[in-house]
């Protein structure tokens, strides 16, 4: 309105002197040292500012160009709670038309704003560690530079190449006395590294295919300087950086991994490679070494391999990648760090499966593996030796040589993942898995690694990616695991094993490894069925030991086979006899879990999908298994329909985590609805009603019984029963009824929210 505006223009004029509104009381507050009026005004004028920016942002209204120079100074100002309000209002300006702002709010104002948040999220000077810092906290420090991102990101969009260039020109110019600002300067970098690697790339894209971009100018100039820029950051050696500054290296490093792929040489590309592998040592920029090496080889992959196999290319062009990747995973290795074995392992495989020539595929992939597969037979030895001497220090050296052991399987089944590719007949990890079976065998079979978990589940994970990969190379090996995944569970009653029961049941659903297993399709459901049953049997027996709330994972990992069986072996499932077993278990850890996410979930998704069979998307083939078996299924609802209609009405109005809400009302509701599609009228029967009746009404059920009227639980049948009657489709309404019913149990809302649903 007019006089809106009237009033804005006051207090915009009233900045400059002699009033100098906000300028006044900012000064007087620094002065007596009050930050919270200071943090008061950086409010009031960044609320000011966001509010009326389409006046503002015009300049048209005197004092405008005033409060912004103010904002500057506030962004810049030490205490968080003050400077932080401030960045809402640069990214309210961003979604002003730089057409429909005052020439001195776009490019000139962005370039004073990235000195400024440059300078603003840099570490203290004499920052040394958290734990000793006095003058700022961790979360405030992180939280800024959070923030801060979006802003940086428009900084860029606006500036482009001009934006780079500044960056990169503090980050060659700035001693390594000050290497706070070095440091904040490879943080405004990495702030819009993808948008800045889009550009590039869609530059390059465009070159390729012989077109003129618009945008070539802009894209070249970004290259030029940021190779420029890595250049001399690896032209200098990391032990004289600080430590802070080399983890922001690695992280740019990565950060751009696209441009130097898209710019850089082959043999600049391996030069980048071995200053990230050099400065894995130092621990601050350990992990983003890591993680940086990893981005470059999956950038550089097809680059490396396309050079290698070049017509003027020799042998030696090979020697270079398997040198370079040999020695990444030596080093990563050496940290002892798991992520950055993984990183390392997966970067490694993603280039050897890039290589044209099969026999240097496995002959690199070989080379990678060794080094670990090393590690793993000497860490063998060890805890075989270690395990007969009852000494302290024989302990330490078992737990030690565990954890070795423990890395390098974590790295054996990276380089399995990510190598999914046959050459010809052969498969490229053929090799590698020569040399690895004879450890992992060995593994299996000493004692200490069998009460070991952990080395367990790595070893498991190791055999359930072998699954995927060459089943044709696992399938005759099958039984023979498979017997010893059961013994270990019998043993430990480890999850990791029930895992990898969830893994083969999904490869078995492939032809070609129950082809390889000397398998058919008879055979294998009889095979799975003894399994199924057999699991299930010991299962019990430990769960009713120990009672479900003591063993979440294992009741977690139980419904989770068994969901995989319903989608993949659904004949195994409804055959095996302990199914209504597992029906009644399934209905007892609704409760008995006691709220436990991860286990009542899995437990609701298994019975979901087991009684709204119908609904899930299904092959044909199997859609025929379930219905021939559908009255066994129909059978053992009967029985346990009314207590999972009871704990789902019972957990969501109160009962569980509201995070669980959800799960719980796709099992009701898949309740409801199969048992409509059923009957033979399209009506729920007399037994679904007096289910939902019962659980309505049952006061030792709802735990806030005073807010669910008998009115209210007459209305939810109605609702649940009208939406079922309409199929899947209305499965999101459902859902949210329920979710709106659980809100008025607890309070939340009103019962006026179910007319809604009534009326619709």
């Amino acid at each position: 309105t007019q006089s809106r505006r009237s009033a804005v223009s006051s207090m915009l004029s009233s900045i400059q002197a002699p009033v100098e509104f906000l300028v006044a009381p900012l000064r007087n507050s620094e002065i007596h040292l009050w930050e919270d009026a200071t943090v008061a005004l950086s409010n009031l004028a960044s609320t000011l500012a966001r509010e009326e920016m389409e006046d503002i942002s015009t300049c048209q209204l005197q004092g405008s160009f005033d409060l912004i120079q103010l904002l500057l100074e506030l962004q810049a100002h030490p205490v968080h709670n003050v400077a932080l309000p401030v960045l809402d209002v640069w990214l309210a300006l961003q979604d002003i038309s730089t057409a429909d702002r005052h020439a001195s709010l776009t490019s000139p104002l962005y370039m004073q704003l990235v000195e400024v948040i440059l300078n603003r999220v840099a570490f203290p000077s004499t920052f040394v560690s958290w734990e000793e810092e006095l003058e700022i906290e961790s979360s405030d420090f992180d939280e800024m530079r959070r923030m801060a991102t979006d802003v940086l990101i428009g900084a860029y969009y606006l500036l482009r190449s001009e934006y780079l260039e500044t960056l990169a020109n503090v980050v060659v110019a700035t001693s390594s006395d000050d290497w706070e600002i070095m440091e904040a300067a490879l943080f405004c970098l990495c702030a819009a590294s993808r948008e800045a690697c889009a550009r590039v790339k869609s530059v390059a894209n465009a070159l390729s295919s012989g077109r003129d971009s618009p945008i070539s100018s802009d894209g070249n100039s970004t290259t030029l300087g940021l190779t420029q820029l890595v250049g001399s950051i690896c032209s200098s050696p990391t032990s004289s950086r600080h430590h802070l500054v080399m983890s922001g290296i690695c992280t740019f490093l990565g950060s751009y991994s696209t441009v130097w792929a898209n710019s850089c040489p082959p043999q600049s590309v391996l030069e980048i490679l071995a200053y990230l592998a050099s400065a894995i040592p130092t621990p601050a920029a350990t992990e983003a070494a890591g993680k940086g090496m990893r981005l470059l080889l999956i950038a550089a992959g097809p680059k490396l391999a396309k050079a290698a196999a070049s017509p003027g290319a020799d042998q030696s062009s090979y020697n270079f990648i398997s040198a370079a990747l040999t020695q990444s995973m030596e080093t990563a290795l050496s940290t002892g760090n798991v992520t950055v074995m993984e990183n390392v392992s997966e970067g490694c495989a993603r280039v050897c499966v890039q290589l044209k020539d099969s026999s240097q595929t496995k002959a690199i992939l070989t080379s990678v593996a060794m080094p670990s597969l090393r590690r793993c037979r000497s860490s063998l030895d060890a805890i075989s030796i270690s395990s007969h001497r009852s000494s302290g220090q024989a302990a330490s050296q078992v737990e030690a040589a565990t954890h070795t052991l423990i890395s390098c399987l974590a790295v054996l089944k990276q380089l399995i993942r990510f190598c999914d590719a046959s050459i010809g007949e052969t498969h490229v990890l053929t090799d590698v898995l020569t040399a690895a079976w004879p450890i992992l065998k060995d593994i299996s079979t000493n004692s200490t690694c069998r009460r070991n978990e952990d080395v367990l589940g790595r070893l498991f994970n190791v055999h359930s990616q072998l699954l995927n990969a060459v089943p044709a190379l696992i399938g005759p090996h099958f039984k023979d695991i498979i017997s010893f995944v059961v013994q270990a569970y019998e043993e430990s009653f480890c999850a990791s094993a029930l895992e990898y029961v969830s893994a083969a049941v999904e490869a078995f659903d492939s032809e070609q490894i129950v082809v390889a297993a000397g398998l058919d399709e008879q055979g294998k459901s009889a095979l799975f069925r003894q399994l199924l049953s057999h699991v299930y049997q010991c299962t019990f027996a430990y769960v009713q030991k120990r009672g479900p709330s003591d063993c979440p994972q294992v009741i977690k990992a139980l419904f989770e086979v068994s969901q995989r069986y319903l989608l993949f072996c659904p004949q195994s499932l409804c055959q095996c006899p302990e199914l209504p077993s597992l029906f009644s278990l399934g209905t007892a850890c609704l409760t008995e879990c006691k709220g436990e996410i991860d286990s009542t979930r899995s437990c609701l998704v298994f019975l979901t999908q087991i009684i709204g069979w119908k609904s899930i998307h299904l092959p044909a083939s199997k859609v025929e298994v379930l219905g021939i078996f559908s009255s066994i299924i129909d059978n053992i609802l009967l029985q346990n329909g009314e207590i999972v209609i009871k704990s789902c009405i019972g957990g969501i109005s109160g009962g569980a985590p509201q995070i669980l809400w959800p799960s719980l009302s796709e099992c009701l509701f898949a309740v409801i609805m199969h048992i409509i599609s059923e009957s033979p009228t399209g009506e729920p029967n007399a037994i679904l009603q007096n289910w939902l009746q019962s659980a309505m009404t049952d006061n030792s059920l709802l735990n806030n019984s005073q807010n669910i009227t008998s009115d209210i639980g007459t209305s939810m049948i109605q609702i649940l029963c009208d939406l079922a009657k309409q199929g899947l489709k209305s499965k999101p309404k459902a859902k949210m009824v329920m979710i709106d019913f659980g809100k008025i149990a607890k309070g939340e809302t009103t019962p006026e929210a179910l007319q809604a649903y009534s009326m619709a």
